[in-house]
């Protein structure tokens, strides 16, 4: 006899779980609401968790299967018929394995192929770590040569500034006269 359904019980073990959650947040911070406590929440949630676990009590056992009939070894029987041309569950895969093989088409020279791509790549990848130190070393280089130019610049500014100011007192000197 079921007093409630599957979706009922899974419903009042999460809003129980719920509260006890928070009960226990509202404890270990020390908040209350009102008349809510941590102490309130807490002893309802686990009140709830209690009257669900005493419901379940009720529930009748789940269907037993027989699992023999379907695996004969379980009842101390001999796997599978008793014809001796049944072949072993690794016979079984290796000819699986074989037969999408063909599909595939996989020969010799493809797997050497493909050998030899993995081969390639690992070589690329080598040689990529050994041109990524001297990639390194220029892009250093460039940033050092783009420091000297803006230096450079600076001081380029400087003069014209420098020298501005030298053109604009000789302006100034023709015009007054």
């Amino acid at each position: 006899m079921r007093l409630l359904n599957k979706t009922q019980m899974n419903f009042a073990y999460g809003m129980g779980a719920a509260v006890v959650i928070i009960g226990a947040l509202m404890k270990i911070t020390h908040f209350s609401a009102g008349f809510l406590t941590g102490n309130l929440m807490l002893t309802i949630g686990l009140v709830t968790e209690a009257v669900i676990f005493a419901l379940s009590a009720f529930d009748p056992p789940a269907e037993d299967y027989a699992w023999e009939e379907v695996y004969p070894e379980l009842a101390g029987g001999k796997a599978g018929s008793s014809s001796s041309d049944k072949k072993s569950p690794k016979a079984l895969m290796s000819e699986k394995i074989d037969d999408m093989i063909k599909k595939a088409q996989l020969d010799q020279s493809v797997v050497n192929g493909l050998t030899q791509s993995i081969k390639d790549f690992e070589a690329s990848a080598k040689a990529g770590a050994n041109n990524a130190g001297e990639l390194a070393k220029i892009n250093k280089e460039f940033a050092d040569n783009a420091n000297k130019l803006t230096a450079q610049m600076e001081s380029l500014a400087k003069n014209l500034e420098s020298l501005n100011n030298v053109y604009g007192g000789v302006l100034n000197a023709m015009n007054k006269k």
